[in-house]
């Protein structure tokens, strides 16, 4: 309807023109050598436009026959164009199913029709790829660096090429040089932290990390936590390699990023007590407990004065752990204190809650050191060290990514090269879950050997208190069999052993049936 409305307003505006010229009055005269034409006003006009569209069309056919090879020739580039185009869009999904023959094809016709752009250069080596031709992908991709527009193009085809070949120091140059032509390229930043952290280049990881906070690639929080890591971890080879100095200043570098970091102030108080400074070390070793105990922790507390008496030890050791009261660490250190003293009523009503809570090996073995130290019904401390066999394990560092155990803390998995994966945590699961009696008493007598050293290894004594405290303790016994410390359950003259039943059964139950009240 509006195109018909502007139809019949064009020819309403051409007749009343029309209109107007036919009423204007006048004549053109043409003056020729042998003659003289007159003509009107009207016609004259008419003539002109008859000439001027005349000369359009005459322009436009001399200039066609003239631009006709040109155009002949750009016609067939464009049709290649798109052809070698359609052939690279074929190709790449050849490449996405895995049809080598059908990648290698296009990647061919590809080449021939365009000649080498970028999208052609890729598909070329990602064939060469798929075909297992390594050299001829990594032709194409040096190829790629000669250009501008393709450089970043060639160096990620480069590093994905040294990656698979485990080459890591050829993989941090590409990624380094990456990096410089686009500085906010996050799979550049990330390939170096991770390569120079398998490098165990701390140092060039650390200013990786600088890099990633710069440009938002991780939070403020991460980057954080991934130095102190990684500044504990420069403390560590220094302290490795005898430079006492320059470890004890990365770890209290690391110590202001993670005040509660247990390895970085182990090392930091270790050589804060070298130089005299007790009180440094000790106030390192607070901080760091009031945050997160660790055993290791309070050794090391415990061995700041060596010359002190065993009881101003002791108080020393009753005031770290009620610096963090609620936490396991804290009142199994509260249950050693009182032990070392001699005070095992003590000790077991401040175990007792955890060992009702959440009793693990190290603490099943403790309050069966308690009940066999007091005298009392021995049968009390068999179960409890029976109950050793099913508690879940203690607290060790373990991988939070392929759950594998290390001795001592490291900033990278053994195991899988995770980064800072390793977390101080005990297993839900029992030291034996279900297998037979001899693997049982095998594992028993391993699990006894782990929770030994860490309770048992620094502070002895006996019945009377002679020795010095520490958050692990033990007995110093004596030959004798009264004296013996139970690491096993004992076997009355008759009895074969610990059956099935006896593992479902409460420690009531398990006293009647073992003194014939059942």
């Amino acid at each position: 309807m509006i195109r018909a409305l502007w139809l019949f307003l064009l020819v309403a505006v051409i007749a009343i023109a029309a209109s107007a010229v036919a009423d204007i009055e006048g004549a053109v005269t043409i003056t020729l050598p042998n003659r003289e034409v007159r003509l009107g006003i009207p016609v004259a006009i008419a003539l002109v436009i008859v000439l001027s569209i005349f000369t359009i069309i005459a322009y436009r056919v001399i200039t066609t026959f003239v631009d006709a090879p040109a155009e002949f020739f750009r016609w067939r580039a464009m049709g290649r164009r798109r052809r070698g185009f359609a052939a690279v869009t074929k190709g790449l999904v050849a490449i996405a199913a895995g049809d080598d023959d059908e990648a290698r094809r296009q990647s061919r016709k590809a080449l021939a029709l365009v000649g080498e752009p970028p999208l052609v250069m890729l598909l070329a080596a990602q064939a060469a790829q798929i075909d297992g031709d390594e050299e001829a992908a990594q032709r194409y991709y040096t190829q790629m660096l000669q250009s501008k527009e393709t450089e970043f193009l060639g160096l990620r085809g480069l590093f994905m090429a040294a990656m698979r070949r485990g080459d890591t120091a050829q993989a941090i140059l590409i990624a380094g040089r990456s990096r410089v032509l686009r500085p906010k390229t996050k799979w550049a930043l990330n390939a170096l932290f991770e390569l120079n952290v398998a490098q165990r280049d701390w140092q060039a990881a650390s200013d990786a990390i600088g890099a990633q906070q710069k440009f938002n690639h991780i939070d403020a929080g991460t980057a954080k936590r991934r130095r102190a890591v990684l500044t504990a971890a420069i403390a560590i080879d220094a302290q490795a390699n005898g430079d006492g100095e320059a470890a004890a200043k990365a770890a209290e570098d690391a110590l202001s990023l993670a005040p509660g970091f247990a390895p970085a102030a182990l090392i930091a108080a270790k050589h804060a007590a070298a130089q005299g400074r007790q009180w440094r070390a000790a106030s390192l070793i607070e901080t760091a407990w009031g945050q997160e105990p660790h055993p290791d922790l309070a050794r090391g507390y415990a061995n700041l004065k060596p010359e002190e008496t065993s009881q101003a030890r002791a108080k020393r050791l009753a005031a770290l752990a009620s610096m963090n009261p609620q936490h396991p660490e804290s009142q199994i250190l509260k249950t050693a204190v009182a032990m070392s003293q001699g005070h095992y009523e003590e000790a077991r009503e401040a175990l007792r809650p955890l060992a009702e809570r959440a009793s693990s090996v190290r603490v099943c073995l403790l309050m069966a050191d308690i009940e066999r130290t007091l005298g009392g019904d021995s049968l009390v401390a068999r179960d409890w060290a029976t109950r050793a066999l099913r508690a879940p394990r203690d607290a060790q560092w373990v991988c939070a990514s392929c759950a594998r155990p290390h001795n001592d803390w490291s900033p990278v998995c053994a195991a899988c090269n995770a980064f800072d994966t390793l977390a101080w945590q005990s297993s839900a699961r029992g030291v034996v879950d279900t297998m037979p009696l001899s693997d049982s008493v095998q594992a028993y007598a391993q699990a006894t050997e782990n929770a030994a050293s860490l309770y048992r290894d620094t502070v002895k004594t006996g019945r009377k208190t002679t020795g010095s405290t520490s958050h692990e303790t033990s007995r110093e016994v004596s030959p004798d069999a009264d004296d013996a410390i139970i690491f096993a359950p004992p076997r009355a003259p008759d009895d074969p052993g610990p059956d099935a039943e006896d593992y479902t059964l409460s420690g009531d139950d398990k006293r009647r049936k073992r003194s014939g009240v059942w």
